[in-house]
């Protein structure tokens, strides 16, 4: 008789256990899809983290040649400014000469 009242509490525990076991078995697909989602939520970071490096890598190198370029052009206006300078100094020392 021992056996057979084990028997029946064993049956009496799986038949109240069993709506608990299928709700955590949602809950694991539930995890299990949160886990998913979060590891895409990962890898989009990353991806943001590598194209934020690359956009900050070119913005360094393009105000680099922008300012390159800038240089440059202040340079050969000020040379060109310059020879006017010159030229006009040239004719007012000619015409005080005369």
């Amino acid at each position: 008789m021992d056996t057979d009242l084990k028997e029946l509490l064993r049956s009496v525990l799986r038949e109240e256990l069993a709506p608990i076991n299928q709700r955590l078995d949602g809950m694991d697909k539930r995890f299990d899809g949160i886990e998913q989602r979060l590891d895409k939520i990962e890898s989009d970071v990353q991806e943001l983290k590598a194209g934020q490096a690359e956009l900050q890598k070119n913005i360094v190198e393009n105000l680099g040649n922008f300012t390159e370029k800038i240089a440059h052009q202040v340079e050969d206006r000020t040379g060109a400014l310059n020879k006017r300078v010159f030229e006009v100094e040239t004719v007012i020392q000619r015409l005080t000469n005369q």
